[in-house]
């Protein structure tokens, strides 16, 4: 009667031990789809920052840096966004919105120091301009933005 009674408590242990195995292994494997998700979002996120940013090469290689609707004539430190034309790209206000993803590009005035060296004070020049492409997006595991940073110069001149 004993041996009875100590085989049911033993059947009851193994399968607690085979429910908590396979918890974990469906928790690892929910760990790793999310993962997987936040790299697949990333690299669009990057794919959609590059594209910018070779439309804002685009937009400068097809306009005159000096003329008010060159790379000059643009605000710096507000938000724009890209938009493609039948002769290239143009640059327009306001951030864009892609399926999930909320593009922006940004430029900012560059300094030079006296060895002519980018700094944060010192001579504006007036050639370069410092060019902050910004996506960002929501899910599951909250905000996350990918910045491309790089700066563009007026190599016509």
């Amino acid at each position: 009667m004993k041996q009875k009674g100590f085989t049911i408590i033993e059947i009851l242990v193994a399968i607690a031990v085979i429910i908590a195995v396979f918890t974990a292994i469906l928790g690892f494997f929910a760990f790793e789809v999310r993962i997987a998700e936040r790299g697949r979002m990333r690299l669009k996120a990057v794919s959609f920052a590059e594209e910018a940013m070779e439309a804002v090469r685009n937009f400068r290689d097809n306009t005159t840096w000096e003329e008010s609707a060159g790379i000059s004539g643009l605000t710096t430190g507000i938000d724009y966004h890209s938009e493609s034309s039948a002769i290239g790209w143009n640059i327009v206000l306001g951030n864009e919105t892609i399926n999930k993803f909320t593009r922006t590009i940004v430029f900012n005035e560059v300094y030079r120091d006296v060895n002519h060296n980018i700094s944060g004070s010192g001579a504006k020049d007036e050639n370069t301009r410092k060019v902050t492409v910004a996506i960002s997006w929501s899910d599951r595991q909250g905000s996350t933005e990918e910045n491309l940073v790089t700066f563009i110069t007026n190599w016509q001149e």
